[in-house]
């Protein structure tokens, strides 16, 4: 790029390596100040094993990286040990965590560095550019910023080191050396896989390289090694794999509804054009992109159409520069393959992009850019000294602009509240960043006991909910929500009424929706019609002490008498504490007639909570009956 470079900073591998720990301290310095924010609940204060501490690490070895019952992530045991580490010595306090997330990416800047001369072979001046707009660039910023993402920089820094030692693997002579640096080399692969498997595609980066330094001419040595890659990195995948459950849904990738090639294809150029866009212009942010933020498209769309000519002229230059042997086309085709698993082509991406994606091929893009451009002025030796000045102050505009971006970022990542009402502004498509925005708005209600601000925050979550419903009127748990509002904050039953019974007509299989369907419906319209929803429920969730509650209460409410009797026997072996056993209970024995049985059973109950006005009247009546008057006046006064 800019020849005098070198000559007006003396840059040297010290002086480099000074300059981008300074920059990244100066970029993300102020994170220190940040608490937790998004997923950091399931990766780390939430994470049962992480909260062991050091006693947590078998566990974490041995258990997928998240497990609901329902969903089931794959095996990331590398970061999470870290933190794990980290609640032992510190408990659960963020700025530690965030400290040690900017420790380890500036170990990652620093490793980009010494590869691009170690490894690539290139003069310091573009290795160094190459760093410093990867220490930079803001596509970085959810990767630094959020501590569930240490995964992502933990996988790059073992990837890069497996470069290292694959490098050393062909130049050492020895057999014990190369034994050593083979071993070595799966080894770093291998922890990179264990802190996130997105790193998958680094496999074909490093055959790629293999070739490109024309180590096929040492057949043996290039096929063992690729062999034994090949061989590990499809072994693990598919044991892995077998831990994961989990699909990805049509509001996280619109794609999972379409089949024909052409939507495909066409929405894989557009997902490729957002990226290629947002290494050049990084804005704006989004925590979270979903339904309707990149439109599926059919391949005769404009913008398809443009982003496929772009990128296959993009891919052909590349083939041609690496069979040139030069390094840009290398990294053209290494951002090829790094970017394929999040294009939507080889696979589905949850959320369809994100920022956090361009963690690995940014790598490869930047590299691309720099080399291309550094090498082709460096060898116009006649080149105009005003086109090196412009492009000296064009990268430093883009840097001084990325690291502004970098710097404003940190603090709008603070906590989910600071980081979802920054971002949802501009998602108003965005089904699953609106959802997500609100419910964290409601659950911050629960967490203050400012009456003024769990208003304000209340008709926020609200006006998100309705939001939802208006973008994706199909998504029941919208409606849900609402019902939740109404029926719990807002005292409203028959606006909760109408949302529940929305949701549920949307998709009668979703359980808590069920769950708060039927229960409304016992209490304000057809018991039938509860009973069936908890008959369903009962046979889906048989644990659930409140669900075998409700069924119990609503057979006998509903005529069956001996079923219901039976099913709280179940019952009350579950919860003999709770009231509400003791109370069908009592209903079953008024019921048949028992009225000395039944007064019994709710006896109880009232001394364990029960408070249902009925339950009062029954007793009032059976005590007048038998002529225990102050008995009997004790629950007139309940009743009054």
């Amino acid at each position: 790029m800019i020849t005098d470079l070198k000559k007006i900073f003396v840059l040297d591998s010290f002086r480099s390596k000074l300059i981008l720990i300074i920059c990244c301290i100066v970029c993300y310095a102020n994170v220190v100040h940040d608490e937790y924010s998004l997923d950091d609940d399931f990766a780390f204060y939430s994470n049962k094993y992480v909260q062991e501490g050091i006693k947590g690490i078998p566990d974490i070895l041995t258990h997928p990286y998240f497990n609901d019952g329902k969903l089931s992530f794959d095996y990331r045991p590398v970061a999470s040990i870290t933190f794990a580490i980290e609640k032992e010595f510190f408990g659960n306090d963020p700025h530690v965590s965030h400290v040690d997330n900017l420790i380890f990416y500036i170990i990652a800047v620093l490793l980009v560095l010494s590869l691009m001369t170690e490894v690539f072979a290139l003069d310091i001046v573009p290795a160094f550019l190459i760093a410093l707009f990867f220490a930079v660039h803001p596509a970085h910023t959810e990767v630094v910023i959020s501590i569930k993402n240490r995964e992502e920089i933990l996988s790059f820094i073992f990837c890069l080191l497996s470069f290292f030692a694959a490098n050393s693997f062909f130049l050492k002579s020895s057999t014990s050396d190369k034994i050593k640096y083979g071993v070595l080399t799966l080894a770093c692969l291998l922890l990179s896989f264990a802190s996130k498997l997105t790193s998958i595609p680094m496999v074909g980066i490093l055959a790629a390289l293999f070739y490109f330094k024309g180590w096929h001419r040492s057949p043996k040595l290039f096929y063992s090694i690729i062999g034994l890659i090949a061989v590990m990195s499809a072994v693990y995948m598919m044991v892995i794999l077998q831990l994961a459950h989990r699909p990805v849904y049509d509001l996280e990738n619109p794609l999972v509804k379409y089949n024909d090639i052409s939507s495909k294809i066409g929405t894989t150029a557009a997902s490729l054009l957002f990226y290629f866009r947002f290494m050049w212009v990084p804005y704006p942010f989004s925590f979270f992109y979903g339904y309707n933020t990149i439109p599926v498209v059919q391949i005769g769309d404009p913008v398809a159409v443009a982003s496929i000519f772009l990128h296959l002229g993009i891919f052909i230059a590349g083939v041609v520069l690496f069979f040139k042997k030069d390094i840009t086309g290398f990294f053209i085709l290494a951002y090829f393959i790094s970017i394929s698993i999040y294009s939507n082509i080889v696979m589905l991406y949850t959320g369809i992009v994100s920022e956090r994606a361009l963690f690995f091929p940014g790598l490869w893009f930047i590299a691309a850019i720099c080399n291309f451009i550094y090498s082709r002025v460096s060898a116009a030796k006649a080149a105009n000294s005003a086109l090196k000045v412009a492009l000296m102050g064009l990268a430093s505009a883009l840097i001084t602009a990325y690291g502004v971006l970098d710097i404003n970022r940190v603090p709008q990542w603070h906590d989910q509240i600071t980081l979802m009402s920054t971002d949802v502004k501009h998602l108003d498509n965005s089904t699953l960043s609106n959802y997500f925005y609100a419910c964290v708005l409601k659950n911050k209600t629960e967490e203050i006991a400012d009456t003024a601000l769990q208003n304000k925050y209340l008709s926020e979550s609200k006006k998100y909910f309705y939001h939802v419903c208006d973008i994706s009127p199909t998504y029941p748990y919208g409606y849900f929500r609402l019902g939740l509002i109404y029926r719990y904050d807002r005292y409203v039953p028959d606006s909760a009424y109408y949302y529940f019974k929305k949701a549920y007509t949307l998709n009668a299989d979703l359980t808590d929706v069920a769950y708060q369907y039927g229960r409304l419906e016992y209490e304000v319209g057809d018991k039938k019609l509860s009973c069936d929803i908890y008959t369903k429920l009962y046979q889906e969730i048989p644990f659930d002490t409140f669900t075998v509650f409700y069924h119990a209460l609503l057979l006998l409410k509903t005529g069956h008498t001996a079923e219901g009797h039976e099913v709280n026997k179940v019952f009350m072996n579950m919860a003999p504490g709770y009231y509400q056993s003791h109370f069908n209970e009592g209903l079953y024995y008024e019921l048949v007639g028992d009225s000395a049985n039944a007064a019994s059973y709710y006896e109880t109950a009232v001394r364990l909570g029960c408070i249902d006005q009925t339950v009062y009247r029954f007793l009032a009546d059976y005590y007048q009956k038998q002529g225990r008057t102050a008995d009997a006046n004790k629950y007139l006064r309940l009743l009054q």
